[in-house]
């Protein structure tokens, strides 16, 4: 399958996306979105897939929105948003909500649309030559691609709103302080750590993985009763599936545990 403004592959149970406009700065347009929306469902809808790659081409990681198709726009630009947006978060939310965790390797500046993009992922790996910024406000705009929802949870309101307003730039160091990235590795370590990363969580019980992510985002918005019951009816789920019936037999027989995905 081709595709203009990214590129998609699978190798065995493991999904690449790469963000594939270097000369753009992988700057988000409507084929992008399009794109991205398209390979998200792939990946949500095919239980082979049991670990997701999300990287980039070229120095910067994303820029974010494609800002001279935005000026070009003139008086269009609602409805140039609008359609660019209509793409865009149904992809983000497949790739937030499927049970295949994602893995992104940032090797250089995510910004804008390329950090919200960021921030829905599972995992999230940067060389120490990468730096992170929200620069909406800096254009006028507010964010969007998840930020808001995601942001405040992973870093706290207080550090969100610091980031979107003033448009601050953090380093790799700095985002592994804040909590908004998990981990800082040399440059040229990115690439064989996050493929070791996904190796392994390809191996593993992927409806587990998806189910586990599913309660966490339901706790801010439930009581401490209602997690309760959502936490017994997961498990409870997870005990009609292959790999937690396989699993506990394995261990109860003193067995190496296997998961298959299923």
């Amino acid at each position: 399958m081709s595709y203009q403004a990214i590129k998609f592959q699978r190798e065995g149970s493991i999904a690449r996306i790469t963000l594939a406009r270097p000369e753009a700065a992988n700057a988000l347009n409507f084929a992008m979105g399009e794109e991205l929306h398209e390979v998200a469902q792939i990946c949500a809808s095919d239980a082979g897939i049991r670990a997701v790659i999300l990287d980039a081409e070229g120095k910067l990681f994303c820029a974010g929105g494609d800002v001279v198709s935005f000026a070009e726009a003139g008086d269009e630009l609602p409805a140039t948003l609008r359609r660019l947006l209509d793409s865009f978060h149904p992809a983000v939310e497949t790739l937030s909500s499927m049970n295949a965790p994602v893995i992104a390797a940032v090797q250089g500046v995510a910004a804008g649309a390329g950090l919200s993009l960021l921030s829905s992922c599972s995992v999230v790996i940067a060389s120490d030559k990468a730096s992170f910024t929200m620069a909406y406000t800096g254009i006028g705009m507010t964010p969007d691609g998840s930020a808001t929802y995601y942001l405040p949870r992973q870093i706290g309101l207080r550090r969100a709103e610091e980031m979107m307003i003033t448009n601050r730039r953090l380093s790799a160091a700095e985002a592994v302080e804040w909590g908004l990235i998990n981990q800082c590795v040399a440059a040229n370590e990115l690439a064989s750590t996050v493929q070791s990363l996904a190796e392994k969580l390809a191996s593993g019980p992927t409806i587990a993985f998806g189910r586990t992510r599913q309660l966490l985002m339901d706790s801010f918005d439930n009581n401490f009763s209602q997690q309760l019951k959502a936490e017994e009816e997961g498990i409870i789920a997870m005990g009609r599936t292959r790999d937690g019936l396989g699993a506990v037999a394995s261990f109860k027989n003193k067995q190496k545990i296997e998961f298959k995905g299923e």
